[in-house]
């Protein structure tokens, strides 16, 4: 209260002041919290694929590279993560793959307002608009802030401990040595066609540890623990059920709608224009043999910048 009313108001108010008032206008909940007996809202998810978490992550954005990733609520499975050229544009993320693999519907997609699940949003609801569950049509998509979606916001903070700091240090290098300026479009999309496969090998090596470590035990009995895996494919072991509901439509109609509405991630994340210009240097890029380390394709990426400048 008393931030607030110096950063929204410009009121500069002693925060004794502040106490007394509030302690006046609700006395109750000063006693609660003195008493830590401030009850929050707790988290519940029935089952496998009752609510799935979806969401971009911008840390690498400053360098041309962005990651889209989803998790489910009950088993906190990591569901799906690329690494692309963007995650604001609805055309990559509308995961129609996803649909198929599971032969089913999500119940509940949560995500925040952007733009980029405008798609996604649409074929939520169109996919659950003829079910008769109490989470029908709109009430099986929940918009909310990206910084409350707590539970891919955790693996955002476990993505940037393991493997996006490294990225981001080691892109920041290039920055101050001078050999990286992400307003030249040749220095983006050579980084792009150099280390995207890198990095999504980095971050496949996190999904596959995260999705096999155990959760340690949760006071919110209603969040149950164990590893995600597990949980995801057998929630019988944990008292759940699979929480997915039918597709009214077949494998084939769903692979219709997703080649007139959605576009893969690109293979080596940059355009297909400096794609073909890449080509006139080292011939066929399919037979091309992109570097496995690190210090091998930092190299490429300088020796292809200097061949374009």
């Amino acid at each position: 209260m008393w931030r607030r009313l110096r950063v929204r108001y410009d009121l500069s108010v002693p925060q004794d002041v502040v106490r007394q008032i509030i302690s006046v206008l609700d006395p109750h909940g000063v006693e609660r919290r003195s008493n830590r007996r401030l009850l929050r809202r707790r988290y519940t998810s029935r089952g496998p694929n009752h609510i799935i978490h979806i969401d971009g992550y911008d840390k690498l954005k400053q360098f041309g590279f962005a990651v889209h990733s989803a998790i489910d609520g009950f088993s906190r499975k990591i569901l799906w993560l690329y690494v692309g050229r963007s995650n604001n544009d609805p055309r990559f993320i509308s995961r129609l793959d996803f649909i198929s693999a599971i032969d089913g519907v999500p119940k509940i997609v949560r995500s925040d307002r952007g733009t980029e699940n405008s798609q996604i949003h649409d074929l939520q609801l169109a996919l659950r608009w003829d079910h008769n569950d109490d989470f029908r049509r709109y009430k099986s998509f929940m918009y909310g802030r990206s910084t409350s979606n707590q539970r891919i916001e955790s693996w955002w903070g476990h993505v940037g401990r393991l493997s996006a700091r490294f990225w981001k240090e080691l892109f920041k290098q290039f920055r101050d040595n001078g050999e990286f300026d992400n307003s030249n479009p040749i220095h983006v999309e050579s980084l792009r066609f150099c280390f995207t496969h890198l990095i999504q090998r980095d971050f496949d090596y996190s999904v596959q540890e995260w999705n096999q470590h155990q959760i340690r035990y949760q006071q919110n009995e209603e969040s149950p623990y164990g590893i995600p895996d597990l949980m995801y494919y057998v929630p019988e072991m944990y008292g759940a059920e699979e929480q997915k509901m039918p597709l009214a439509y077949t494998h084939e109609e769903l692979q219709e709608t997703a080649n007139a509405i959605s576009i893969s991630y690109p293979r080596y994340g940059c355009s297909q224009e400096f794609l073909d210009e890449v080509q006139e240097f080292v011939g066929d890029v399919d037979n091309f043999q992109l570097p496995d380390s690190v210090e091998e394709t930092s190299e490429l990426y300088q020796h292809l910048v200097h061949l374009f400048e």
